[in-house]
């Protein structure tokens, strides 16, 4: 087989889009490359499933093999491989956007605060406000400040407003709503969001709980800044909140609606989430290292997370199709291991892991790998018998490839199910076990910074 060379200006897109109109799986990989090969290469090469473009693009035949990837499962989580890439969030987009239109997926949840995310799902639905600004305000960890993410919003609000679209897709974040230096700080939201519910439909319990609340909450600023008998406090104060909105679950719906009621709730079982995961967190740990009992904090925040993802598909119904997407350590089905994560004394349980005990085969997860890091990132390398540049050998610079199609062959499985290497955040590495930590992977050669939106006026 020739190989393909492109000329100064041509894009790999117009190349793929062209090939794929005349055929499906012809892959343009050089013959000596072949020979050269690993096994697992040569596999990859003969079953990888090109992808033309990241980016919005006006076909779909390229992402019609995706269909056979996914199945008919309920939730699929798409990783990336770091935060702040253009080309996971893109396609991430993109594929969304499919599954929408050929699949009948729902509903998208990404990793940001959960509470902070009933304005975008409200926004979404066609109400009020600016979407540069509600993106702004209510993606946390910084993903606000992303062209792409305000992209996924702008065109979510279309699709509701066509009336030819009977089921609207919603929003939602997943995640805790968390701040402070590497998100260790419980915030106020989901706090704030829980009673401000229940002061609309009951002031004087409102009124009680906030008076308790609001002084410990004003003082939690660092692991240690509560004292062992006040966070007893906080935590009490939360099991009074959870107990009433429980309790008086029929009145508060009647008083306000089913919808309303599940937010409040959820809001007060995320202030729950993050009261367990600030417990956990080490009292004394040096500014900028990771603690080695650090891992018990991020196995509380996977695991809230995770039963985030089932409430979300709880509130979707039984026809509901979700798309989850996180970092490649949240999502995949396998511990956090290797690079900045040895530090930990036992490897933290992921989201994945605990999305795969529950929902077995309606759960379908997609890691991303990247070969290399393009101008304004950080320069990397990436391990020569690691994933990312095993897959670069392979000479597409966009696919998909099924893992679950190498248990025929023996040699492939094998290098699938050792430990190793996958890039992670720019510069480090995650060790995982490929074929177990995920069912299919999507290869982007080259990552490039996301778009930064300008600050709204």
């Amino acid at each position: 087989m020739t190989c393909i060379r492109l000329t100064p200006g041509i894009s790999w897109g117009l190349v793929f889009r062209s090939l794929l109109t005349i055929t499906v799986g012809l892959h343009p990989v050089c013959a000596s490359a072949q020979q050269s090969a690993t096994p697992f290469e040569r596999w990859v090469a003969t079953h990888a499933l090109p992808i033309a473009t990241v980016d919005s693009a006006t076909g779909v035949l390229d992402l019609q093999r995706v269909r056979q990837v996914i199945g008919s499962a309920r939730v699929v989580a798409l990783g990336e491989p770091t935060h702040g890439a253009h080309e996971p969030l893109a396609f991430r987009n993109r594929l969304f956007r499919y599954l929408v239109d050929e699949l009948g997926f729902t509903a998208i949840a990404i990793e940001s605060g959960l509470p902070e995310s009933r304005l975008v799902q409200d926004y979404v639905a066609g109400g009020p406000g600016d979407a540069r600004q509600i993106v702004r305000d209510n993606l946390s960890w910084g993903f606000g400040e992303f062209q792409e993410n305000e992209a996924l919003v702008q065109w979510m609000r279309q699709y509701n407003a066509d009336p030819t679209h009977h089921r609207k897709v919603r929003f939602y974040g997943m995640d805790l709503s968390l701040g402070g230096p590497g998100g260790s700080i419980p915030m106020p939201i989901a706090f704030d969001g829980a009673l401000s519910y229940v002061a609309r439909v009951d002031s004087m319990s409102a009124g009680r709980l906030r008076a308790t609340f609001q002084p410990l909450l004003a003082r939690m600023h660092t692991a240690a800044s509560l004292s062992i008998a006040e966070h007893d406090a906080l935590t009490a104060a939360i099991d009074d909140l959870l107990s009433l909105l429980e309790r008086e679950r029929p009145a508060y719906t009647e008083a306000s609606s089913a919808p309303d009621y599940e937010w409040g709730y959820r809001n007060a079982i995320a202030a729950q989430q993050a009261d367990r995961m600030f417990r956990l967190m080490p009292r004394d740990a040096p500014a900028g290292v990771i603690p080695p009992s650090a891992w018990q904090a991020m196995n509380s925040r996977d695991a809230a997370m995770a039963e985030n993802v089932r409430w979300i598909l709880t509130q979707e119904g039984p026809q509901g199709r979700v798309l989850v997407f996180a970092h490649n350590g949240h999502v995949k089905n396998g511990p956090t291991e290797g690079g900045i994560w040895s530090a930990f004394e036992k490897p933290a349980t992921a989201m994945g892991q605990y999305l795969h005990s529950a929902l077995g085969r309606d759960l379908i997860i997609i890691g991303t790998s990247a070969a290399a890091n393009g101008p304004g990132l950080p320069p990397a390398i990436p391990d020569s018998d690691g994933v990312d540049a095993s897959l670069a050998k392979v000479g597409l610079p966009l696919f998909l490839i099924d893992l679950r199609a190498s248990s025929a062959n023996g040699a492939v499985n094998e290098w699938l199910l050792a430990r190793r290497s996958l890039r992670a955040n720019f510069t480090t590495i995650l060790t995982v076990s490929p074929r177990t930590a995920f069912d299919a992977l999507m290869f982007i050669d080259t990552l490039t910074p996301a778009h930064i939106a300008s600050t709204p006026r």
